[in-house]
């Protein structure tokens, strides 16, 4: 079965991980993706390499690179040259949409800004993303993912008081912004689709950043009130904690949002007679004595196996979940059963064999979506885009070659070392290696 997305042509001038992310979601959803790269620059976005083994061709073998570029169909292009240009322009007259995610006025100074791209495509959707969008006081303003979590103030609710603005996750802003720049270019190709009209959509991450915010800030603009982290707690339920299992660094998540749940869980406690105390008699009462309450079920679960106990709650109706690490995740019953992660064979090239890749969050009974081929190889699908898509002679693409308009093997291919990955798990970014994991996950 064909993709939702199929005949719908996307041109990738992007770095980083929230617009690469956008465009392989569209490539799983049947989109032909063209990622233009460049044989000229560093190519890698820093990511840990298969068996922590950089390899002769380690620009092929970026783990990172290979996650936010799969599905892809890969070309070069070195946009110094005049020709680099002209090609880029030629590929812009098949497509359909354009996503880059330069700084401010670089297409433009290209000669690939939304203005000169219309001209050779009047119905082009063009989206440009930039950290601030192309107005206001901080429009040339830089930034990352991480940056914008303080920004917007996702970080001022992370954390615990007292303790000052904290990072929200890994990559947690970057994920939604490349879902809400797929939903604005099918919003786009909806309108084109009704009216024939392209237009150019002007994406600011920091405004993605503040939409996740809507509560507090309309409790400010309604009560005058700013808000502060308050750790893993609610503003008005209780209990809502994370409470220590059995185990090392063995966790699970509790709530009970009603007097209900409250029963149930005090029934799964054994009904303890504090719970009994008048304090606790009451989901008020409960919030303003969270502090003993959740000490006293921290001390219940403590000895309790965390998955054991997600279950047990689970069962007799109370919110409750493990808290998973990357590896509880990957080996997860229930993900295996939803076929969450995909099987993605490289090509032989790489040395990377078959790796797992996560899929999305929604399956479709009629137009289906999965991760239709690896990530490209530098300049891998050359010839088919410029020979069998644009239908340059081979006399040409040779000379293209000779020229360094487009390239296979990058003229500054750095260098690469494998990741220090005990001083990673020493700095908090990981917590164990696992040197069977291929075995665990079947590949």
């Amino acid at each position: 079965m064909s993709g939702a997305l199929e005949g719908i042509r996307v041109i990738d001038s992007t770095t980083m991980v929230a617009m690469p992310t956008a465009l392989h979601i569209m490539a799983d959803m049947g989109a032909e993706v063209i990622k233009v790269d460049s044989h000229t620059l560093f190519r890698g976005e820093g990511g840990v390499f298969p068996e922590n083994d950089p390899g002769e061709r380690h620009w092929d073998r970026d783990g990172s690179f290979n996650t936010l570029q799969r599905g892809k169909v890969g070309v070069t292009l070195n946009l110094k040259e005049d020709d680099a240009v002209n090609a880029f322009k030629d590929i812009v007259r098949v497509s359909d949409v354009i996503i880059e995610n330069n700084r401010s006025g670089t297409m433009d100074r290209l000669g690939l800004g939304y203005d000169a791209l219309r001209a050779v495509k009047p119905d082009l959707i063009y989206l440009s993303n930039t950290g601030f969008g192309y107005t206001g006081p901080w429009r040339s303003y830089a930034g990352i993912g991480r940056m914008f979590e303080l920004t917007c103030g996702l970080s001022q609710f992370a954390g615990y008081e007292g303790e000052g603005p904290r990072r929200v996750g890994i990559s947690f802003f970057d994920q939604h912004v490349g879902w809400m720049a797929v939903f604005a270019v099918l919003a786009a190709l909806h309108h084109r689709d009704t009216t024939g009209e392209g237009q150019w959509v002007d994406f600011a991450m920091y405004q993605i950043g503040v939409s996740t915010l809507g509560d507090a800030v309309m409790d400010y603009i309604s009560n005058g009130r700013s808000g502060s982290s308050m750790g893993n707690r609610h503003k008005y339920l209780s209990p809502h904690g994370v409470y220590q299992c059995k185990g090392d660094d063995r966790w699970i998540a509790i709530t009970t949002e009603n007097d209900d749940q409250w029963e149930a869980l005090v029934d799964q406690m054994g009904s303890p007679g504090w719970a009994q105390e008048e304090k606790f008699a009451d989901p008020i009462l409960r919030w303003h004595n969270q502090d003993e309450l959740d000490q006293l079920i921290g001390d219940w679960t403590k000895d309790k196996d965390q998955a054991d106990l997600a279950y047990q709650l689970q069962k007799a109706g109370v919110p409750a979940m493990a808290v998973m690490d990357g590896r509880d995740f990957a080996l997860d019953p229930h993900i295996k059963e939803r076929e969450f992660f995909e099987r993605v064979t490289h090509q032989p090239e790489t040395d990377i064999g078959t790796r797992l890749y996560f899929g999305r969050p929604w399956k479709m009974s009629k137009t289906p979506a999965y991760i239709r081929r690896p990530a490209p190889m530098l300049g891998e699908h050359n010839e088919y885009v410029f020979g069998d898509l644009l239908g340059i002679d081979q006399g040409e693409i040779a000379k293209m070659y000779e020229t360094n308009v487009i390239g296979k093997d990058p003229i500054n291919p750095g260098s690469a070392k494998p990741t220090n990955l005990t001083r990673q798990i020493e700095q908090g970014v990981g917590s164990t290696i696992d040197p069977d994991y291929r075995q665990k996950l079947g590949i």
